[in-house]
């Protein structure tokens, strides 16, 4: 089982996202990915990109829980489990 996982480059569209709560959760991200992935098998195939598609936020979102939401998503695109 690999134990890194190796992200170049991370593109996030957070329009209509308040610019602190964007930023706080842009810093959270990487704990709520690891959280995220912790315990799964993964065995990703080198990809030059992967989109994990859209995620609704309600307009007061915390940035903790933007980040893990966030997260789960990239989580879930890279077990397959859709995007």
């Amino acid at each position: 089982m690999s134990r890194q996982l190796r992200i170049d480059s991370l593109q996030l569209d957070l329009r209509g996202i308040a610019p602190e709560v964007a930023e706080a959760a842009a810093r959270a991200l990487g704990p709520a990915l690891a959280e995220a992935l912790a315990g799964q098998d993964l065995q990703p195939a080198p990809r030059e990109r992967l989109d994990a598609g859209a995620l609704a936020t309600p307009a007061a979102t915390q940035a903790s829980d933007l980040a893990a939401g966030i997260a789960r998503r990239i989580a879930s695109s890279l077990a397959g489990e859709g995007s």
